[in-house]
């Protein structure tokens, strides 16, 4: 496991002698852009692919973590809430104006003078917290595996439940064959309900006699 980007920060100053800018791209749902970092400057944005003003409202970003796995990460991007005046603060009002929840954004490590980015991450932001001063804007990856609709078993001709646990429900001593013929429960059978081997009439063909191991995820 790396963290990012204190490692790249050291690394991106002693070579060049010039410290990275970390910038944040948002792209609202309604459509909207905006450009932060952590100091003044005009860079290429990745969204629109022009120069963009970003403003120096970035004051922390989050130490990425990246794994082989597909976890996900999560970290606080930390945004200044002090522009403005203490009635209308200038991050109020885009709070109010539009949603940020479900804003995509691209964090990155940019380096100025070899206009290139040590890090790129993309993903989707969520508000955490506002407060008077500062507001926290939550960032994870755009893949979330924990988000993903896995289907709870294979659907095909063998039955996928195990033999005499409590949604198969058989009592018996011999286990079963994990076929429709030989199913000690019948009501609670899970399988496809066709034979495919023989062209069976209507009568026949939507009972699994035969034991098959094609699977099918639905």
């Amino acid at each position: 496991m790396i963290s990012y980007p204190q490692s790249l920060i050291a690394v991106g100053g002693a070579r060049t002698g010039i410290t990275p800018v970390n910038l944040l791209d948002v792209q609202t749902v309604d459509g909207n852009l905006y450009f932060w970092s952590d100091r003044p400057m005009a860079a290429p944005s990745v969204i629109t692919g022009a120069n963009a003003n970003y403003l120096s409202w970035l004051l922390s970003v989050p130490s990425f973590a990246f794994h082989r796995s597909l976890q996900t990460d999560v970290g606080n991007f930390v945004v200044q809430n002090i522009s403005g005046n203490t009635l209308s603060r200038d991050f109020e009002k885009y709070i109010r104006a539009e949603t940020i929840e479900g804003a995509f954004f691209v964090y990155r490590l940019w380096q100025p003078d070899a206009e290139a980015a040590w890090l790129e991450v993309h993903g989707a932001l969520t508000l955490d917290e506002a407060g008077t001063d500062t507001a926290q804007l939550k960032g994870a990856q755009l893949l979330n595996p924990a988000q993903d609709d896995t289907p709870l078993e294979n659907y095909c001709e063998t039955c996928q439940l195990n033999w005499a646990g409590k949604r198969c429900g058989s009592t018996q001593s011999t286990e079963c064959l994990y076929s429709y013929r030989s199913c000690q429960v019948i009501e609670r059978i899970m399988v496809a309900m066709n034979d495919y081997e023989k062209n069976y009439g209507e009568t026949t063909a939507n009972t699994a006699f035969k034991i098959t191991n094609r699977r099918r995820r639905i």
